[in-house]
């Protein structure tokens, strides 16, 4: 019996409601949606000709493929015209993505995400707020943006340069982001600003976290969903789709295992090539969900390799190593698609050919704890040769287990190369890439930050720079850095230090009455303090915005007309606006044109005519179109063959119009976008011809030896540390909550499922601790702590947890530490050293109402 209060009907859309195209705001994979609107007061009937949904409601829908409209997928919101609409969204009948109706628990939520002032998303912001004394009080758009403007310009004039003006922003696709706001984000940032210390969402500087197979020519999004489909073997590496791309795996990897896409590989690979079902290998220290399905299926077909934390570029190493001694390679494509003089510095330094091969895998074996008869028989699943000499097809696909690990740079570049030696990037059913997060959505002015360390880097650590006590402007966008950063126990400390610095300062002799008073007093604690002026521009007061001075409403998903691409396909897609945002909220890239005019202003009325003209990036900027169309021509020209696709960034769009996007509706066009006769023209996978190079040759690398752990967690495997700390700790997400819970807090059935955040240990360690499942147990070490739900599992093995990175509630963040690769300064927030211990049995209301079962059982 559901703890949560049920509906036995819901409204039907009546023939003549509103009909919009979307696609789900939340993961990476991009599901397409339907929306329906139409006024409270009346609904269709159950008749297929009495509906908007064209379909007989009269009857039993098949349940693998029939209309899919369940209580989470309707809402009642409340538009500027102070009616009230029901919201109807459900999986559209027409996606390439999802095409048997299927959905995430996530994506199941879209509708109930909504802003609505009779549910919880009533929490939402609204008008602008000011820190007055201890508390927010509401103030007007043009009293927000004259304080902003004038703090920003004062410090920029005072200095000379925006050195002192820090930023942590989103750059994806999705989630209310997308093309228009990274553009308008941008432009703020680049053109009007010259901001050098900007970080990205999820990370401590502005850096890709695919460097290593950027620069080997290979952009991490390459291959299309209909790849999966058309392996022979698909590699999940640091990456559990199950979980965290929900619908990729179950549409079209799990059909693969299962023999189902038999027909469709005889269609599109060559006359004659021998087809079977799929095989999985997962690389990852946990057995997964995405593992154990896999072996539920078909058990003799999966893999499973579970390296070392920290290990997995000398496992890919190793892998590439068998295959060059087994020769599962083609030298031809080696010497004419890939630099072959430096394909000899890979040779030496990654695949050590000058060793013995014995005395290398033996080595191996001791770094990474991976057998070698199972390193063998993964070189042999992913490049031996078909029957008839048909080259195997394998897509590998990574994701946070890989960038977010020790050493970023090598581990994807020694994952990338491994593809590449076997010839499995361009054709069809290969493909080496990243699972991905978000949606993608990114296209911005160049900015002024540095690259890899190979390119002029790497970009300066902001947090660092932050907690460092430099920086007097800090503008969060988007972003919860409360609980995403690393050793984030350490910078909300500092961050609150700072700005109640200069809090405390502003509140003595009286506090400022006017504008002009606000920005003078600011600027004066600035200099008095070393303090933190921060402003907080999201959809929620959320964690970081609590010691904020100013807060900016931003409108979200469906509030607006958007565009993204998801990773597995690059398909780029129009999100249409169905509802208005609450209050005065706006889109960021709105906020981001408004404060650009404002800083022109106050520059004008200086006579600084240059200085105000930078700032007018978006003076005709009226739509969200206009703010589309305007970075799409930022990208270089693609009238272009289709052999020179290479060359253009992956998500170039130009050429594509809304009116375009509406025709198309959920099929989209695959970026990178060329024109052809005029016409837009899709791509369907990437680097057939050519890679990304100047060259258009693969560019090879030599991967660093194997030099154990760096400092910051090196100090816990000796001496009293390594028995005080006795756990190895990684982390990740759930499928049940979407990243740090900014909406899904709003929700009781997420809530519910997932109350607090959790770790997983194994039996023999919860047995040795006395703990079970649903008992609370705070974990530590010397960065921070938290305490932590408790399951009990085999997704670990005896001496490591797991625990859940995001959640309102707590972050494992708090405990990873602050190191960054030196080559990219990406973190690692995948690996530490903790000691638990139990702090008590379950609370009785969440054993009640919350299950604490194995997550990775399925018989």
């Amino acid at each position: 019996m559901s703890n949560i209060g049920r509906r036995d009907a819901l409204p039907i859309p009546p023939t003549n409601a509103e009909v919009k195209n979307t696609v789900c705001q939340y993961c990476t994979v991009g599901c397409g949606y339907k929306v329906y609107t139409w006024p409270v007061g009346s609904q269709g009937g159950l008749a297929a000709n009495q509906n908007a949904f064209g379909v007989d409601l009269r009857n039993p829908q098949n349940p693998l493929g029939g209309l899919v409209y369940t209580e989470t997928m309707h809402s009642i919101v409340t538009r500027k015209d102070g009616r009230q609409y029901h919201v109807v969204i459900v999986p559209a009948n027409d996606s390439p993505i999802n095409f048997k109706r299927d959905h995430s628990s996530r994506g199941a939520t879209n509708a109930v995400a909504t802003w609505s002032d009779a549910r919880a998303t009533k929490e939402r912001l609204k008008y602008p707020l000011l820190r007055m004394g201890d508390q927010f009080q509401v103030i007007t758009w043009d009293e927000a943006l004259a304080i902003l403007a004038g703090v920003a310009k004062g410090i920029r004039d005072k200095d000379g340069n925006d050195d002192n003006i820090v930023v942590k922003a989103f750059d994806h696709g999705g989630s209310g982001a997308g093309f228009e706001n990274n553009w308008g984000v941008g432009s703020l940032f680049f053109k009007g600003f010259s901001v050098k210390h900007i970080g990205i969402h999820n990370r401590p500087a502005y850096n890709s976290e695919v460097w290593g197979s950027r620069e080997r020519g290979v952009h991490e999004l390459n291959y299309d969903a209909i790849d999966a489909r058309l392996a022979d073997t698909i590699v999940l590496w640091g990456a559990n789709p199950y979980e965290t791309a929900s619908v990729f795996y179950t549409e079209h990897m799990q059909p693969n295992i299962q023999g189902a896409t038999l027909e469709e590989k005889q269609r599109n690979l060559s006359r004659g090539e021998p087809v079977e079902a799929g095989y999985m290998i997962v690389v990852d220290p946990r057995r997964t969900s995405s593992l154990t399905i896999a072996e539920n299926i078909a058990k003799d077909r999966t893999l499973h390799l579970r390296p070392n934390l920290g290990t997995d570029y000398i496992l890919a190493n190793a892998i590439a190593r068998v295959m060059w001694e087994r020769k599962y390679y083609d030298q031809r494509f080696l010497e004419t698609r890939t630099d072959m003089a430096k394909f000899e510095e890979y040779k030496e330094k990654s695949l050590k050919v000058g060793t013995p091969y014995a005395q290398f895998m033996a080595e191996v074996e001791r770094i990474t704890g991976v057998r070698r008869a199972d390193i063998e028989k993964a070189a042999d699943w992913i490049a031996k040769p078909k029957a008839g000499g048909f080259a195997r097809r394998t897509l590998t696909i990574y994701e946070k287990g890989i960038i977010w690990n020790m050493k970023n740079y090598d581990q994807v570049a020694a994952i990338v190369q491994m593809a590449v030696l076997g010839n499995n990037v361009g054709r069809a059913g290969t493909g080496c890439g990243r699972l991905g997060g978000h949606q993608e959505g990114y296209v911005r002015p160049p900015s002024p930050t540095p690259g890899s360390i190979y390119n002029g880097g790497p970009p300066v650590n902001v947090d660092k720079y932050l907690t460092d006590g430099k920086g007097k402007l800090y503008w969060v966008i988007g972003t919860n850095p409360y609980l995403s950063t690393p050793n984030n126990q350490l910078f909300r400390k500092r961050i609150r230090e700072r700005t109640k610095a200069l809090s405390d300062f502003l509140g003595q002799s009286g506090e400022p009455g006017t504008t002009q008073e606000w920005v003078a007093k600011i600027l004066e604690g600035l200099d008095a303090t070393n303090g933190l002026f921060m402003v907080v521009q999201d959809l929620y007061l959320i964690h970081t915005a609590q010691d904020a001075h100013l807060v900016l409403p931003a409108s979200a998903w469906g509030e607006a007309n958007q565009t993204s691409i998801n990773c597995n396909s690059r398909l780029l897609r129009l999100y249409e606006k169905f509802m208005d945002p609450p209050g005065q909220a706006k889109q960021d890239w709105e906020i981001c044109k408004l404060m650009g005019l404002k800083m022109a202003e106050l520059y004008r009325a200086e006579g600084k005519e240059e200085e105000a003209k930078r700032f007018e990036f978006g003076k005709n900027w009226r739509t969200d179109e206009d703010v589309f169309l305007d970075g799409g021509n930022s990208y270089p020209n693609n009238a272009i063959p289709a052999s020179e696709e290479a060359t253009l960034p992956a998500e170039c769009y130009k050429g594509v119009t809304y009116a375009f996007l509406r025709q198309v509706g959920q099929q989209g066009i695959r970026t990178p976008v060329r024109v052809e006769n005029g016409k837009p023209v899709g791509t369907l996978r990437r680097y057939s011809v050519k890679f990304g190079t100047k060259d258009g040759k693969f560019s090879w690398y030599g991967t660093d030896d194997w030099e154990g752990y760096p400092e910051e967690v090196a100090k816990y495997l000796e001496g009293e540390k390594a028995q005080k700390y006795p756990f190895w700790m990684t982390t990740g997400r759930a499928q049940a909550i979407w990243q740090t819970m900014y909406n899904d807090r709003f929700l009781p059935e997420k809530m519910n499922t997932l109350p607090m955040p959790y770790i997983e240990i194994h039996p023999q360690d919860a047995q040795r601790l006395g703990l079970r499942g649903g008992d609370l147990a705070q974990v530590w070490n010397e960065e921070g702590n938290g305490t932590f739900l408790v399951y009990v599992t085999d997704s670990v093995r005896p001496g490591m947890i797991f625990a859940l990175q995001y959640h309102h509630l707590g972050t494992s963040n708090s405990m990873t530490p602050g190191y960054t690769d030196p080559k990219t300064t990406i973190p690692w927030y995948k690996g530490t050293r903790v000691a638990i211990r139990k702090v008590r049995g379950a609370l009785p209301d969440l054993q009640n109402s919350t299950s604490f079962l194995q997550q990775n059982k399925f018989d």
